[in-house]
């Protein structure tokens, strides 16, 4: 169960920083697209770049543009389906911290009612069934022939009278 507890909790961490890089490499693709643009709008604005060549660039780089904010999309994709991965991860570890809970307090219990009927607080055994048997009482005080040495007392008979039956080996 803490072999498990720890892979499940490793797996988290490793699809959270999955989650992470695929985020920022999908939002630096777009913002690098953006950016260049940009770049390219200024270069005509400052008159380094002719309209016609910003014109010619545009059209090269709206292909690659798209591309990048294509693949900057299916990266998000990606990192939000990481992202839900490492939910259900979460959830998977919650339920099992749970279950794991919930079966040790039962066992406590059990263990309690143990003890308890052990101690001989457990005087009405109709109470839990599947507790552990223990005897009412082992020892008894009350003796029918007052010999608390005797035979009766405990139900068997007493031995047979007379010379003792010869050894066997």
């Amino acid at each position: 169960m803490e072999q498990k507890r720890k892979k499940l909790r490793g797996k988290e961490y490793i699809t959270a920083g999955l989650a992470t890089v695929a985020t920022i490499h999908a939002a630096h693709g777009v913002y690098s697209s953006m950016e260049a643009s940009e770049g390219r709008r200024k270069l005509v604005s400052e008159g380094e770049m002719t309209p016609e060549e910003a014109r010619k660039r545009k059209s090269k780089n709206m292909l690659q543009d798209a591309a990048a904010v294509g693949i900057a999309a299916l990266g998000i994709k990606s990192a939000f389906s990481e992202w839900k991965e490492m939910t259900e991860q979460r959830k998977d570890v919650k339920e099992l911290e749970t279950r794991r809970r919930k079966r040790r307090k039962a066992r406590e219990r059990r263990e309690k009612e143990a003890r308890h009927n052990a101690s001989g607080g457990g005087q009405n055994m109709m109470a839990n069934p599947y507790a552990y048997p223990v005897a009412a009482n082992p020892y008894p005080t009350i003796y029918a022939d007052a010999n608390p040495y005797g035979a009766a007392s405990y139900g068997v008979p007493p031995p047979p009278i007379g010379a003792p039956p010869p050894a066997r080996y």
